[in-house]
């Protein structure tokens, strides 16, 4: 009986064991598998912050296009006024 009683025991701290292990193991994957993600998202980020510097860049000069066409614009009108 007390065999009995011991190799059940043994058997249930085997099995806690072994499931506690493979619990470490998948939260060692997952943490490794949200590290990867983190590091994708992080060179995304960067190459989106450098899209939306360039297009900023072109706005401003667009900007700076329309200003001088419309200076343009009015000078070309003042002259045939005159």
């Amino acid at each position: 009986m007390l065999d009995e009683k011991e190799s059940k025991s043994q058997k249930r701290k085997q099995s806690n064991r072994e499931s506690a292990r493979r619990s470490r193991l998948r939260k060692q994957r997952e943490c490794d598998e949200l590290a990867q993600r983190a590091e994708i998202l992080n060179v995304e980020n960067v190459s989106l912050k450098t899209e939306v510097s360039r297009i900023r860049n072109d706005y401003e000069q667009l900007l700076v296009e329309k200003a001088a066409l419309k200076e343009e614009t009015r000078e070309e009108v003042s002259c045939k006024n005159h």
